[in-house]
């Protein structure tokens, strides 16, 4: 039984450690509205449509869900340069704490302008802005905390203040970054992007207004190259800080070409992540047509553990690419 206390309280822990980042996936690369703003609508078809999904630490009691949906696309077309692109997107994004003790929801509208730099549009810079409504909601009634725990279990009254059992905050966000793409070899393509969220540095807190969201800062880059016949490699990597957590991810997928037909589209994917040589991200990807499913799983590397498998996560994402090279958008865009 105290296992399961020390248990909770690691959850409690590690969920005020990570009260001041914000939600990441290790599948970065399939969330694009929340990597860089300057993302939105860089693909090859009419309209793209995203969803993600990542539970951290289940064993623990849903210690971190969090999910999205988005949709982003071309825009005024008849109005912009040929080999530009003005984009715009729209982000929902909820994030559960501690199976619900804390959770916050947030609307996002991204806009974005893609300036093509050759006649062939494939050397590109774009910048983009996002801003965001979001919704923080607390609920002490489940809250255990440290000055509750007896030997007897979670017994004793806290001496935490709070305004009420449900307490809530709305605020503003505004984010921006600035991505650069271009050709590698024949076929290749390599892009590099930064970021940076939390510009206005809204502030927060449930028993003091002094505490603020710092800004996030966000390097991404990646490639991909043919590997042999019907194979292609994919590259990718992000370094990511915020306050005192910096977190770095790099790795690479194969992908083979099933069937390569008009409205036959098939393809496998296979690659592996690793994350601040603490964890391992295995991932495997299936395309068919418009549509790509990933999923992945973290595999904690650390020893000092008592239980690695208590640190897994998983993920699963979904990318929708409606109309999928349309002559209006035959370009190369990154995919991981």
């Amino acid at each position: 039984m105290m296992k399961k206390y020390i248990c909770i309280l690691s959850i409690l822990f590690f969920a005020i450690k990570v009260w001041a980042q914000d939600p990441h996936f290790s599948q970065f690369f399939s969330s694009p509205l929340t990597l860089n703003p300057s993302s939105t609508g860089n693909f090859n078809g009419i309209a793209r449509v995203s969803a993600n999904y990542r539970n951290q630490w289940p064993s623990l009691g849903k210690a971190f869900v969090t999910s999205t949906v988005a949709i982003d696309g071309g825009l005024l077309k008849k109005y912009t340069p040929f080999n530009d692109q003005f984009s715009g997107g729209i982000m929902l994004l909820s994030d559960q704490t501690g199976n619900g003790i804390l959770k916050e929801n947030h609307l996002g509208i991204s806009l974005a302008y893609q300036k093509g730099l050759d006649e062939d549009g494939i050397h590109s810079i774009a910048v983009g802005f996002q801003a965001s409504l979001s919704n923080l909601l607390f609920d002490a009634g489940k809250a255990n905390f440290e000055d509750e725990l007896t030997v007897s279990g979670f017994s004793l009254p806290s001496s935490e203040l709070f305004l009420g059992r449900n307490l809530g905050k709305k605020f503003y966000d505004f984010h921006a970054g600035v991505l650069y793409q271009g050709p590698l070899g024949d076929e290749g393509l390599f892009y590099i992007g930064t970021s940076i969220y939390h510009l206005n540095k809204p502030k927060l807190g449930f028993s003091s207004n002094n505490y603020f969201i710092r800004n996030r800062y966000n390097l991404h880059g990646g490639a991909y190259l043919p590997a042999g016949v019907s194979t292609t490699l994919h590259l990718s990597g992000q370094y990511q800080s915020h306050f005192n957590y910096k977190e770095w991810l790099m790795g690479a997928a194969l992908s083979k070409n099933l069937k390569n037909l008009p409205r036959q589209y098939k393809k496998i994917y296979a690659g592996i992540w690793i994350r601040n040589q603490d964890a391992l991200i295995p991932y495997l990807g299936f395309e068919w047509n418009d549509v790509r499913i990933g999923f992945s799983q973290d595999i904690n590397l650390s020893g000092s553990r008592t239980s690695a498998t208590s640190y897994q996560s998983t993920e699963v994402s979904v990318i929708w690419i409606i109309n999928k090279n349309t002559a209006a958008y035959n370009k190369k865009c990154p995919k991981f």
